[in-house]
């Protein structure tokens, strides 16, 4: 190579460094406290602008410092835009203004930038017709819009998402059949960049959003409800296991009091009943803190309730008796209170006998036990919870007659003589109650016809003592209601009557 040549190449690569490394602390200087100056596109200026300032000193008539000049051009108005971008858009209108422009439109807004230079450039640099060569390139149109179809459908997508408003930056949302959930951080012309519960940050195409459903958990306001299921054992009253869940959702973090907790009954399962328990929460974020101090709580709740969360496995269980547990419980008492209260005419023997054929029966609160004027033959022996006893004034209106609780009865006159009933009896809580039915005493009064004789005595006696209290308990009225037949008679006729 030539000496001279070799020592104008020396000195332009000098010149060209010089330029580059004042053009960076002038640049340093002015933009010292911006928060992210634009080092790339300043690179991409300052390499250019040194080369051709240099190839302007020492290679004036070469050809190719005016190509240099085309860079230069191409990058100043780059430049330009990023420094626009970040000082007019997100320093000035985002902070001092608090007007946020969507980073899609700023994107666009540099490509419309590079588009406009770069044509510029070939039209007035180099004299070309962008008209003619695109008219005159059709098969590369065709294929450059086959390459840029998926492109094309994330900008139209992204500009449809900023219009519509379907969410923002800092909204939560629902993705997928599963439901995971992620929160927006940036919607770009392409795409929209997400970052789930774990910290994992991941990016959706935008004509990808718009095909599928947009679920915005933030919308129309961070409080949401979210539905948890649980499967509890069938031995468990429904009212009981609705009482734990609303226990275990009462304290835990996150969950808002109103709307307050609710659960649902949802279905009968092949080994478990299922329960939908819906609490509101204050903002999506907290959403898996939510779910484990539910389900945390709950599993202390039901440990303390003693109610089991049934295993999805199949079983063969054989049982003599097809009751729960606490209902042979129930039954080892009942016998007391039949023999020394219910029935006190009864014996030991007789008592027990009644209530091994007996049928233990469980209402829910509101149920209604025996309604005023339907027929029956059975009585009831309240084991545990509450009942209330309404019957009608001479006005018509429903009045309360009494509240029973556990070892109190009702329905014994229907039972020993067929009458209809004579008041309407709901439980207020759940209410476990023995049934004892005409077919269960029939086997004792054949056996014994005596014991016919003994319970019309007590129906007498019973009807003697309510007469009384209605009375004030001033003593035994002087007249009591005309029977056509003892009570006896009326027990014998019924059970004679094997239609009764």
């Amino acid at each position: 190579m030539n000496p001279e040549l070799q020592q104008l190449l020396a000195k332009t690569a000098g010149l060209a460094i010089a330029i580059h490394v004042v053009v960076w602390i002038v640049f340093h200087l002015l933009f010292r406290r911006m928060e992210r100056p634009p080092r790339l596109s300043f690179h991409l200026f300052a390499l250019p602008l040194g080369v051709w300032t240099a190839g302007r000193v020492f290679f004036i008539r070469e050809a190719w410092v005016n190509h240099l000049g085309a860079a230069l051009v191409f990058t100043t108005a780059l430049l330009l835009w990023v420094l626009f971008d970040r000082l007019i858009c997100g320093a000035w209108l985002a902070h001092r203004r608090k007007i946020h422009i969507p980073i899609i439109l700023r994107q666009l807004g540099g490509v419309l930038v590079v588009l406009v230079a770069g044509s510029s450039i070939l039209k007035w640099g180099y004299r070309l017709e962008l008209t003619g060569l695109l008219a005159t390139s059709g098969i590369a149109a065709v294929i450059l819009g086959f390459a840029m179809q998926d492109l094309l459908g994330n900008v139209i997508a992204g500009f449809s998402i900023h219009m519509t408003r379907a969410y923002r930056v800092g909204d939560w949302l629902l993705l997928g059949e599963k439901g995971d959930r992620a929160e927006v951080t940036e919607i770009n012309w392409r795409s929209t960049r997400l970052v789930n519960n774990d910290l994992v940050s991941f990016e959706i195409p935008n004509s990808e959003v718009v095909r599928n459903r947009i679920v915005n958990l933030n919308y129309p306001t961070p409080e949401h409800g979210i539905r948890l299921r649980i499967g509890l054992d069938y031995d468990v009253p429904p009212a009981l296991a609705k009482q734990a869940l609303l226990a275990a959702a009462a304290n835990v973090q996150g969950i808002i009091e109103s709307p307050a907790p609710t659960v649902f009954l949802c279905e009968f399962g092949d080994h478990s009943i299922l329960y939908e328990l819906r609490v509101w929460m204050r903002q999506a974020s907290l959403y898996n803190n939510a779910c484990d101090g539910i389900r945390t709580a709950l599993w202390y709740e039901l440990k303390r309730r003693d109610i089991r969360i049934p295993f999805p496995i199949r079983s063969l269980e054989v049982r003599k008796p097809n009751e729960p547990g606490y209902f042979a419980d129930a039954k080892a008492s009942a016998a007391e209170i039949v023999a020394g209260k219910a029935l006190d005419c009864l014996t030991t023997e007789e008592a027990r006998t009644l209530v091994a054929n007996g049928m233990i029966v469980l209402f829910g609160p509101g149920e209604a036990l025996v309604s005023c004027g339907e027929t029956g033959d059975s009585m009831f022996v309240i084991l545990d919870g509450r009942v209330e006893v309404a019957g009608q004034s001479d006005a018509g209106s429903q009045v309360v007659l009494a509240k029973l609780g556990p070892g109190e009865y009702f329905g014994e006159i229907s039972l020993l003589t067929g009458e209809p009933r004579n008041a309407t009896v709901c439980a207020e809580t759940d209410t476990l109650v023995l049934e004892i039915r005409k077919k269960d005493i029939s086997p004792l009064i054949e056996a014994n016809p005596a014991l016919a004789g003994r319970l019309g005595e007590l129906l007498e006696r019973r009807q003697s003592e309510r007469l009384e209290a209605l009375h004030g308990g001033s003593g035994k009225p002087e007249s009591l209601p005309p029977q056509h037949r003892s009570w006896s008679e009326r027990i014998h006729s019924f059970f004679s009557d094997p239609a009764g």
